[in-house]
């Protein structure tokens, strides 16, 4: 998982590593329970909750109030320089810190981002404690599931019947996962729900209670070849699926991640097995990071971005070499730190225990008569205050909106008052403008600051020449004028409005959060039907979703006779590919479609992307706004040419 949010691109399936932990995790606790119940005759939960908490929440305090605390702390060195926290990369990691750090210390972040309607791989801006949503199904894991080991052994269930029943119970949680995840759905709720993503830590409770019988060792070393087998492949399974299984593709949720965490069965049971595997991976430096593991699943994702947005721009999709190698390495120091510390201490003493014996320390020091040893009680006592302080006051300043969620504010209210100029109605709600029939053949000349967008090939007027017998040079196209053009799209246009409308002063926009390409057709169809479609059309669709070909053709055929500009989208998502051959198609095999090259723009500069990797910045505005005028100008050239 960590290498999946340092590089996502060498391992796009690379997330698996959660359902692996998650099959040894089930595992794990229950191999625990039944044992204690074997040896005791009975479960203590108190017990085994108490001991959760000491495992868990002292590594989760620090690893939340120290990122929370950093964040702020850029917050406050903005704002003395005199700049505007909202909008910025450091107020968009403020935006709902308060109602995540109060999740976190619920265990129910994955429930949290479930209710608040965003998507885990969609977000307008990285989240700081979004890696944290695995842990609240596991934590829920922990209160739910000793529950219903006792209550087995109140039924006198035995292992084998137990293990059907653990079996049952994550079939049921797949095909739960399989049927959310419906095409055209954002995944995130399947994804995260405790519900449809139990089937992994069922799977490995199943494993347990099996290996758990009388007859499950009986002979182990005679199935040993069979076992390694098994093992080996279910290792290059896992192999295989981190390097490529997107996040998005329907198949991960229907039989992907069902498929790995059957694959880290298949593992866990070889090691158990066949001893010697078992005693390869225990050694030294993997034993030393298993330990620390859970440490540095929690400190590398804030850590990451922090960093990106110190020294990336908030581009967490795609860190540089540079925030790679500082994360890697303040984030095995950071687990470090905390795994001696803070864990094991605590893990020794007890939670409470531990609180009373820091702060008798703490108060020993402070009345010692050695200076030393005062100094560094005071500097302690300051530095947690300090930490402390910060995380609090970055929550009490905490914008409501993030920066794209600032710009799609300023792309409706663009829209609004380019409307009110040509005499159209107010946008509707998510930005839809409406705008009436106008009069064809108006132009503005383009000027040359506008020809040079990287990446896109322009149509440069030939060089003229005076010799004898030299063809007249035709005149350079002009763009229409913007009560021309009719622009539908997504929220990337929409984003990009501001631009757009200034550009193009009486552009007509019809753009909303999250459209599919059916839905912008449907919209396309409505104008047209109304006579309110102008002569030239702008679609700027496909970043939400497949382009099928049958949509395709019923926008073809909904536009006309109009001049038809194509945006190519641009994203990391699954579908993009075939969406953006999809539209390069049909710019190839019609006369009267065009290309806005803006693929070709952002990969030529891909700083032009704000920090989801999909919607542009404020520079990325202009250069949307750049493309859509080249698109219209081979649109003029291929209308009277």
């Amino acid at each position: 998982m960590v290498a999946y949010h340092l590089a996502p691109a060498l391992v796009p399936g690379g997330y698996v590593g959660v359902d692996v932990f998650f099959v040894l995790s089930g595992f794990l606790i229950t191999t625990i329970l039944v044992r204690e119940r074997a040896a005791a005759g009975r479960v203590s939960l108190r017990r085994f909750w108490s001991h959760r908490i000491r495992r868990l929440v002292p590594a989760l305090a620090a690893a939340v109030a120290v990122p929370a605390a950093a964040v702020s702390l850029g917050a406050a060195v903005l704002r003395a320089n005199g700049g505007e926290v909202e909008g910025s990369p450091w107020g968009d990691l403020l935006v709902g810190a308060g109602a995540q750090g109060a999740a976190a210390a619920t265990f129910t972040s994955n429930w949290a981002t479930v209710a608040s309607g965003q998507s885990y791989a969609g977000a307008s801006s990285p989240r700081l404690f979004e890696n944290l949503w695995s842990l609240g199904v596991e934590e829920q894991f922990y209160v739910v599931w000793p529950l219903v080991v006792v209550a087995f052994a109140a039924l006198g269930l035995a292992a084998r019947r137990a293990a059907v029943a653990a079996g049952a119970l994550a079939a049921a949680s797949a095909v739960a996962m399989a049927l959310m995840a419906a095409p055209g759905i954002d995944p995130t709720r399947a994804y995260m729900g405790t519900d449809t993503h139990a089937f992994g830590l069922m799977a490995g409770s199943a494993l347990a209670f099996a290996w758990s019988g009388d007859d499950a060792r009986a002979g182990s070393r005679g199935r040993a070849p069979g076992a390694l087998a098994v093992g080996a492949l279910g290792a290059a399974a896992l192999a295989a699926l981190a390097l490529a299984l997107p996040w998005d593709s329907p198949w991960t949720y229907r039989g992907g991640l069902l498929a790995a965490s059957v694959a880290a069965v298949a593992v866990i049971r070889m090691v158990l097995v066949v001893p010697e595997v078992g005693a390869r991976l225990d050694a030294a430096p993997l034993r030393w990071i298993g330990d620390r593991s859970y440490g540095i699943y929690l400190w590398h994702w804030p850590v990451l971005v922090v960093l990106a947005t110190l020294l990336d721009g908030g581009r967490v999709q795609a860190p540089s070499l540079l925030t790679v190698v500082l994360t890697v390495a303040v984030t095995v120091g950071a687990a470090a730190a905390s795994y001696r510390w803070l864990e094991m201490p605590v893990r020794r003493a007890g939670l409470l225990r531990s609180v009373r014996a820091g702060w008798r320390r703490l108060r020993d020091a402070l009345g010692d008569g050695e200076s030393l040893r005062r100094a560094r009680a005071v500097g302690l006592a300051c530095a947690g205050a300090t930490v402390i302080g910060l995380a609090g006051w970055g929550v009490a300043i905490a914008p409501e909106r993030t920066s794209l969620e600032v710009a799609l504010d300023a792309g409706a209210a663009s829209i609004g008052a380019s409307a009110s100029v040509v005499g159209v109605p107010a946008p509707a709600p998510g930005g839809a403008t409406l705008g009436p029939p106008v009069p064809v053949g108006s132009t503005v000349p383009l000027t040359e600051a506008r020809r040079e967008v990287p990446g896109v090939v322009r149509l440069d007027p030939p060089a003229s020449s005076d010799a004898p017998g030299t063809p007249p040079v035709a005149a350079e196209p002009e763009l229409p004028a913007g009560a021309d053009v009719t622009v539908v799209g997504d929220s990337v246009a929409l984003g990009a409005a501001p631009a757009l409308t200034a550009a193009l002063p009486g552009i007509a926009i019809d753009a909303e959060v999250g459209r599919q390409f059916s839905a912008g057709v449907d919209r396309l169809e409505a104008l047209a039907r109304k006579g309110r479609l102008r002569p030239y059309v702008v679609v700027a669709l496909g970043t939400n979703g497949a382009v099928p070909g049958a949509q395709m053709d019923r926008l073809l055929e909904v536009v006309g006779d109009r001049s038809l500009v194509l945006v190519t989208p641009y994203g990391d998502r699954s579908w993009m590919k075939g969406s953006q051959k999809a539209v390069r198609q049909a710019a190839r095999g019609h006369d009267a479609v065009v290309l806005a090259d803006w693929q070709h723009a952002v990969e030529a500069d891909p700083t032009v992307l704000g920090p989801d990797g999909i919607h542009p910045d404020q520079a990325g505005m202009e250069r949307f706004a750049q493309v859509v005028e080249q698109g219209l100008l081979d649109a003029v050239s291929a209308r009277t040419g």
